[in-house]
């Protein structure tokens, strides 16, 4: 995440956390660094969690379909900026005379907002730091699917690491898809199929930015690792050669970050305070999909809806 001036004064502070101004300006730092990276956390949960099925039909036994897929992540405006009231704060304060401001979060823009606060009577400012400034995310991935016994699919997901400004973004994923309608013989499964879905994805998402010199050694990038599990249920009607798809899911994930740099001391200490953040969130979302089918090939596009929403474009081909 750009420019995390909040993160470059942790480290000191927890050094001397002996001292109760020291351990006030960490509290806060964290509670700020948190805010910041919140909001990229959540994005790439929608993103990772998008596209892994085309319709609920069953393959064949040993069918084979490679996808290239557009992945395109809309940021929200909302989700742009986070406010900051000084009643939330114990050592820093907004300098100026307001008591409450709005800062760009990672997905935000620019921001002339200085925080500022005392260390033993010596005066610390403490620049807001600066976002993604985009409007949108994409980036493109690679899937496959083979068929297994009973209506089970086998879905793997790979995306390139990708770079974006001095933001970083990979995803590695496996999923298995369920056709449900074979087991109720009212159905026919020539035109309306009913499947579960359950994936897994592990996701990177690392910034790199100017090197901070400190007193015992030098940070240069910040890393966020993800996991996140998807259970979700699907329908899909087929229409000629068009098959329209409707899913609804959750998603469990969990977040971990790390510190980048030089000084085994200060990363250890950076990296501990950091473990205050690690946790878990759940969210639920909704999907709609229509998939043309032409011979051996095949075009789709998902729109995932939630939180954030999530749009997939891919061309599908039959082994």
């Amino acid at each position: 995440m750009r420019k995390l001036f909040f993160i470059i004064f942790i480290s000191p502070v927890i050094c001397f956390s002996q001292n109760q101004d020291l351990g006030d300006v960490a509290g806060d730092l964290i509670f700020l660094t948190g805010k910041y990276v919140e909001p990229a956390a959540q994005a790439t949960i929608y993103q990772s969690s998008s596209g892994w099925f085309k319709n609920a039909k069953s393959k064949s036994l040993w069918d084979i379909e490679v996808s290239l897929q557009a992945n395109v992540l809309f940021l929200p405006k909302k989700k742009r900026n986070i406010e900051i009231s000084e009643s939330n704060l114990v050592n820093l304060s907004i300098k100026g005379d307001e008591t409450a401001t709005t800062i760009p979060s990672a997905l935000g823009g620019e921001s002339d907002v200085v925080f500022e606060g005392s260390i033993n009577g010596n005066a610390l400012e403490i620049d807001a730091p600066e976002g993604l400034n985009e409007s949108f995310f994409n980036h493109y991935q690679l899937q496959a699917g083979l068929g297994l016994w009973k209506g089970t699919t086998l879905i793997a997901r790979y995306s390139p690491k990708i770079k974006i400004n001095k933001t970083y973004y990979q995803v590695l994923g496996v999923g298995l898809q369920h056709n449900i309608s074979q087991w109720i013989p009212t159905i026919d499964t020539s035109k309306f199929n009913i499947a579960a879905l359950a994936s897994y994805s592990n996701y990177n998402v690392s910034d790199e930015f100017s090197p901070a010199d400190l007193v015992l050694g030098t940070i240069n990038a910040i890393n966020v690792e993800g996991e996140s599990v998807l259970l979700s249920l699907l329908a899909s009607k087929t229409v000629k050669k068009f098959d329209f798809t409707a899913a609804i899911g959750i998603t469990k994930s969990w977040f971990s970050y790390e510190i980048g740099g030089e000084g085994e001391l200060l990363l250890s200490v950076l990296n501990t305070a950091l473990t205050t953040l690690e946790g878990e969130e759940t969210n639920f979302k909704g999907d709609l999909g229509v998939n043309y089918n032409l011979k051996k090939f095949s075009f789709n596009s998902i729109i995932t809806f939630g939180t954030f929403n999530n749009l997939i474009m891919g061309i599908n081909y039959n082994i």
